[in-house]
């Protein structure tokens, strides 16, 4: 039977960051509340059939792509100590990936822990990482 598209959707971000969705995602896994095993992001996925907040980030990708800049949506609510940032799924990967090379560059946990995944991606495979 295939996968729930919540579900499809969920391998689909995990995959796109080199890990796996979690087993009973959610409260029911033994290994994380996140929606992916990954090492050092904790992902929340979340598929809807509206979402405002998508319809106003079409809005600004249009309007940014018009100025030929990189579409950002800043949300903070009034008396929160955090703000967030919204911008495209392929733009958040390029960040991730290139704040990896820095962290291996520099020998940050991340850097690791990318490192270490990669190895085991290899041996599973029965290659080497010479």
């Amino acid at each position: 039977m295939p996968d729930k598209a919540w579900k499809a959707f969920e391998r689909r971000i995990a995959k796109s960051l080199g890990t796996e969705r979690t087993p009973l995602s959610g409260g029911a896994s033994r290994h994380t509340r996140s929606d992916t095993l990954h090492p050092d992001l904790y992902v929340e996925c979340r598929q809807r059939k509206r979402v405002s907040l998508y319809k106003l980030f079409l809005l600004t990708t249009i309007y940014a792509n018009g100025e030929n800049k990189t579409p950002v949506i800043a949300l903070h609510q009034k008396g929160a100590r955090h703000s967030l940032a919204v911008v495209d799924w392929d733009f958040f990967l390029k960040l991730w990936y290139c704040f990896i090379d820095v962290a291996i560059e520099h020998g940050w946990p991340e850097g690791q822990h990318f490192i270490e995944q990669c190895q085991r991606e290899i041996e599973e495979k029965g290659g080497t990482h010479d």
